[in-house]
């Protein structure tokens, strides 16, 4: 909603795409033809809007994150693919952008990256060899 952004504003917090008018209408059209035809629609699509990123990266969270049936039926090298094309496109905007994020925020990325290293850092990689 535009008034929501604009009491973000005022308040000094900047807006976001969640909540922008784009986002209401993309909103709007996963109400009227439903999630996954959404989801096709903009997979078809070749360059995609930052509003449609933002939708797809939210989709996969939450599917990433449920770790129910059906996903444990992905093969494993899939699923790293996917996180390590994932990880790609964020290094590419960190490094493009060079955000300025405040301490908050970056302390929550950094304490999320932190947690994403496990197995990564070699005292997790002699745990995971230990456990063999």
């Amino acid at each position: 909603m535009d008034d929501d952004n604009e009491i973000l504003e005022s308040s000094g917090i900047p807006p976001t795409i969640i909540g922008s008018s784009e986002w209401i209408q993309l909103e709007k059209m996963e109400k009227t033809i439903g999630e996954d035809a959404l989801l096709e629609q903009i997979l078809s699509a070749k360059l995609w809007s930052n509003v449609e990123i933002i939708w797809v990266l939210k989709k996969m969270i939450f599917y990433y994150g449920r770790k129910d049936a059906l996903l444990k039926k992905t093969p494993l090298d899939r699923l790293f693919m996917n996180m390590s094309d994932v990880l790609r496109c964020f290094f590419l905007i960190f490094d493009a952008l060079d955000p300025e994020l405040d301490d908050n925020m970056r302390s929550y990325v950094s304490g999320k990256l932190a947690d994403a290293t496990f197995g990564v850092s070699e005292r997790t990689r002699r745990y995971l060899e230990k456990i063999e």
